[in-house]
């Protein structure tokens, strides 16, 4: 059973790379990207255990869209209203670039320092 410093350790994981991964789904996406696309594939993608909430997405792209780093235009539907969909803005790419340096960096590091230790203890 999971206690609650598990829970907090998730979360405080989760908050940190949550903007990494989701500005690296609308950088590898063709074109303008939907919010219910990039969640779709959020879950997809995610491991077995962890969840990507849509309740914090759509916050997160309100948020990225006023610091600069992505930019929104309404997208004609055949299925409904205009979608809003996504794009990196320049600051977008630059900031995700040096992330995707950040988390590599700190990836090795951590495997490092907990590599071969026994779970079991």
């Amino acid at each position: 059973m999971p206690s609650p410093l598990d829970d907090k350790l998730e979360r405080d994981l989760s908050v940190g790379t949550a903007w990494l991964v989701v500005l690296a789904v609308i950088a590898k996406a063709r074109e303008p990207i939907h919010g219910y696309e990039i969640a779709r594939q959020l879950a997809a993608e995610a491991p077995e255990g962890l969840t990507f909430k849509q309740g914090t997405l759509y916050p997160m792209l309100r948020t990225m869209e006023s610091e600069g780093l992505v930019r929104s235009t309404l997208v004609p539907s055949t299925e409904g209203p205009a979608r809003k969909c996504f794009t990196l803005t320049a600051d977008g790419r630059r900031v995700l670039a040096a992330w995707i340096d950040t988390w590599r960096r700190t990836n090795k590091w951590v495997n490092r320092v907990v590599g071969g230790i026994d779970e079991g203890r």
